[in-house]
């Protein structure tokens, strides 16, 4: 909407509306931040300078599959993406805990809360006078609570496509907005790794790389275990608690019964506070992770591979030659020039005939040349 808001403006179009009223396809009732029908991203590509896939991205629809599986609510199961993964606490801890905080069934999006414009003070600050005043589509969704270039915390405001913007933290009667809020280290580096999965499609863990849709359903669900009240947890309630106490929040009492999707922007930004401390405190041997899938956060154990047995020698041993070998190869190479030189084949004959006692014995000697191909008619 931020794209087409600016485009309206510049065709001195009062609204969107008027500029999707042209193109012949029917946008009413539908939520062009979550997703836009492909004949109106055609549409769209055609009479501008963007292509369709370039659009796509510019609505949440273009974060399929890795965020979310479905722009759809009644294809995205909550139990399956908040669940799957364990990191904190053991797989059937606090079940019924989290039952509590199942939404109806398809009436929830991960990650999808109510869309408020929020952008990042010092990155608008930072625009040149003429520059158009842009959002973007990640800021406007609770995964990202900051921006990882300034590390400070994204604000809400009303932007008027172009050229003015409004604070909400501006102090009245004043035309300056309130200094930016800097975000701790943690969430700093959980927000970095939040939007390299969002726009490479993987991230780095210490384990090694992840696919970016592991992240996104690793992250909700230490979300989800951060808010698992204490007295449902156990043995495992001390690290929870010294989680919630490094952070300087206090657990806010929804978390219990609601999805984190529901709950205020405020109280969001303090459940990512504490996801992002546990999964830091969790990386460096902080704290005990009982979770079956907290290695992802842990770095690879090294494991020597045996070098094994060094070859004592040759698997085809050569075969031992003896004197005889040569010899035989000395009567080939005489046989081959007594086949064509009339003297050599006469010393053959006349080496071979001494070991002849009788005249058959002679006569057996021919033949076998003859036989060889050794002629002993030269002239």
């Amino acid at each position: 909407m931020s794209w087409l808001a600016r485009t309206s403006a510049l065709y001195s179009l009062i609204n969107t509306a008027d500029l999707l009223d042209g193109l012949g396809v029917d946008t009413s009732g539908v939520d062009l931040d979550r997703y836009t029908r492909e004949p109106v991203l055609t549409a769209l590509a055609q009479r501008g300078g963007s292509t369709a896939e370039r659009l796509r991205e510019m609505t949440l629809a273009g974060y399929t599959p890795w965020l979310l599986d479905s722009t759809d609510p009644s294809e995205c199961d909550f139990d399956t993406y908040v669940h799957q993964f364990s990191v904190l606490l053991p797989p059937g801890l606090a079940m019924a805990d989290r039952r509590r905080r199942t939404p109806a069934a398809g009436t929830w999006l991960p990650w999808v809360s109510k869309l408020d414009t929020r952008a990042c003070p010092l990155c608008i600050d930072a625009l040149d006078t003429d520059a158009d005043i842009a959002v973007m589509m990640a800021h406007q969704y609770p995964m990202l609570t900051s921006c990882t270039k300034h590390l400070c915390r994204l604000e809400f405001c009303a932007v008027i496509p172009g050229r003015l913007v409004f604070w909400d933290r501006t102090p009245a009667g004043s035309d300056e907005h309130a200094p930016p809020i800097p975000v701790p280290a943690v969430v700093a580096e959980i927000d970095r790794r939040t939007a390299a999965a969002m726009t490479s499609g993987s991230v780095e863990l210490v384990a090694g790389r992840v696919q970016a849709a592991v992240w996104f359903r690793l992250l909700r669900t230490v979300v989800d275990e951060v808010s698992t009240p204490l007295v449902r947890t156990g043995w495992w309630a001390k690290p929870l608690s010294a989680i919630w106490k490094s952070t300087g929040c206090s657990r806010p009492l929804r978390t219990s019964w609601v999805p984190f999707e529901q709950l205020p922007w405020d109280e969001q930004a303090n459940v990512l506070f504490a996801a992002a401390t546990a999964i830091i405190a969790v990386e460096n041997d902080e704290i005990t992770a009982s979770g079956a899938d907290a290695c992802l956060l842990r770095p690879r154990r090294y494991e020597p591979v045996d070098p094994g047995t060094p070859p004592t020698g040759s698997r085809s041993p050569v075969p031992t030659r003896s004197a005889w070998d040569g010899v035989i190869a000395a009567i080939d190479a005489a046989v081959a020039a007594a086949r064509v030189d009339s003297d050599a084949a006469r010393s053959l004959f006349g080496f071979a005939r001494t070991g002849c006692r009788t005249e058959e014995d002679v006569d057996e000697l021919a033949y076998a040349f003859v036989e060889l191909g050794i002629r002993l008619d030269w002239d």
